[in-house]
């Protein structure tokens, strides 16, 4: 499970692996990382794409970055996210599990 504090940033990195338990070293061509309320719903509420809030890198791996306004305004609850790819126009979902969104100890302006 991942945990984002609400209105904070968050960066996580994965890599896919093959059938052999290898790490892929190749770019895929498409890619999706998206947050949504339970896995019925059709809203996304955050979605990150390849080259856009997912960047490959050489070492293999693909960095996800949350910025504090894509949590903004979530609730103090666990959400649900995939990573999805596609590649020669097959769609495979990596992973599936939860976000949670944790309280923020500071609001906005550090007033007391």
């Amino acid at each position: 499970m991942l945990e984002f504090t609400r209105g904070d940033s968050f960066f996580f990195k994965f890599y896919r692996k093959d059938l052999e338990n290898k790490k892929i070293m190749v770019k895929s061509e498409k890619m999706w990382f998206t947050v949504k309320d339970n896995y019925n719903s059709k809203r996304n509420l955050i979605q990150k794409t390849l080259d856009n809030g997912i960047i490959f890198t050489d070492d293999g791996y693909y960095h996800v970055t949350i910025s504090p306004l894509d949590t903004k305004k979530f609730k103090y609850k666990k959400y649900v996210y995939d990573i999805q790819v596609e590649n020669a126009g097959v769609v495979n979902t990596i992973k599936k599990d939860k976000v949670k969104i944790t309280e923020e100890a500071t609001d906005e302006g550090g007033e007391e």
